[in-house]
C-alpha cells in the first residue's frame, strides 16, 4: 500500500523526535551516518536519500560484511512500530529489497551470494540498546544458527486459520516458534503475501503473551529461488545470545 505525503506527516506527528536518541538524529541529518537506498546506494549526505518513509543506514558494528539498520519515520518504540500498520507495512519490504541487494543481488565481484537476516529485538534480554524502533539487515552468519523445526511436527494450539505456528529449537534461546502462512512454502512468496499483516500481528501478540520480558524476531533470507523455505521465529523465553 502507498503511503502519500500527508500519512508521512501525520507519523512523525504521533511520533515525534526526542531529543538525544542518536537514531533520530541520524534521520533528522544531524549525526553522520553512511546512508543506503533500497537499490545499495550509499552516501553520507541525508538529502541523498529520500525524507519520506523508511530510512537505512550502515550499523557502526562491523564483524559482519552487511550491518544495516532500518528505521521508520519518527521515534516510535519497537512495541509501537510492530503493532502499527502504518508503520511496518511499508518498513518491511524497503528493509527485504535493501537485504537482497547487497548480499544476494549486487556484490563486489570476490565476493559470493550470501544471503541475509532480519533481525528486530525487544528489551535487553535481547540485546536492544536503542528505544528506538529499528530492524536489522545483516549478511548471515555461519556461526549462529537459525531455530529449526522437527520434521513432522504438528502446528501447536496458537495456530489460528492461516496462521501456521510450530515449536523451533536453537541452542541461542530457551524458547522458540516459527510462523508462516498456509500454503506459503517460500520467504519469497509469505513476505510479499496481503496476509501478512495478520501474520505479523498474530507473531506480536504470541510474543508478548509467551516471552513478555522480551524476545526476539528473526527471518532468514537464502540465496536461492524462493529465498528459502518460508518462515518468521521468535525467539525467547530467557537471556538470548548477540544477534549476530
Amino acid at each position: 500500500m502507498e503511503r502519500d505525503e500527508t500519512d508521512q506527516v501525520e507519523i512523525k506527528q504521533k511520533y515525534p523526535f526526542r531529543d538525544g536518541c542518536v537514531f533520530c538524529k541520524i534521520s533528522e541529518g544531524n549525526e553522520p551516518a553512511r546512508y543506503l537506498a533500497p537499490d545499495g546506494v550509499e552516501t553520507e549526505d541525508r538529502s541523498g536519500v529520500s525524507g519520506d518513509g523508511p530510512l537505512a543506514f550502515r550499523n557502526r558494528l562491523t564483524w559482519l560484511r552487511v550491518m544495516a539498520l532500518v528505521v521508520p519515520p519518527g521515534h516510535p518504540s519497537q512495541e509501537q512500530m510492530w503493532t502499527d500498520r502504518d508503520l511496518y507495512v511499508p518498513l518491511i519490504p524497503y528493509a527485504l529489497a535493501l537485504g537482497r541487494e547487497l548480499t544476494i543481488d549486487n556484490l563486489p565481484d570476490d565476493t559470493a551470494p550470501e544471503g541475509f537476516r532480519a533481525i528486530s529485538n525487544f528489551g535487553r534480554i535481547a540485546h536492544q540498546s536503542q528505544d528506538h524502533a529499528h530492524v536489522h539487515i545483516i549478511t548471515r552468519p555461519d556461526y549462529e544458527a537459525m531455530p529449526e523445526v522437527k520434521a513432522d511436527a504438528p502446528p501447536l494450539d496458537a495456530s489460528s486459520g492461516d496462521i501456521v505456528v510450530e515449536s523451533a529449537e536453537v541452542i541461542s534461546a530457551p524458547w522458540s516458534v516459527r510462523i508462516t502462512l498456509a500454503g506459503i512454502t517460500t520467504q519469497e512468496k509469505m513476505w510479499a503475501d496481503p496476509r501478512l499483516p495478520d501474520l505479523i500481528d498474530s507473531t506480536i501478540a504470541l510474543a508478548e503473551k509467551e516471552s513478555p520480558e522480551g524476545y526476539r524476531l528473526a527471518a532468514e533470507f537464502l540465496p536461492v529461488d524462493g529465498l528459502g523455505p518460508a518462515g518468521l521465529f521468535i525467539l525467547g523465553g530467557g537471556q538470548l545470545d548477540l544477534y549476530a
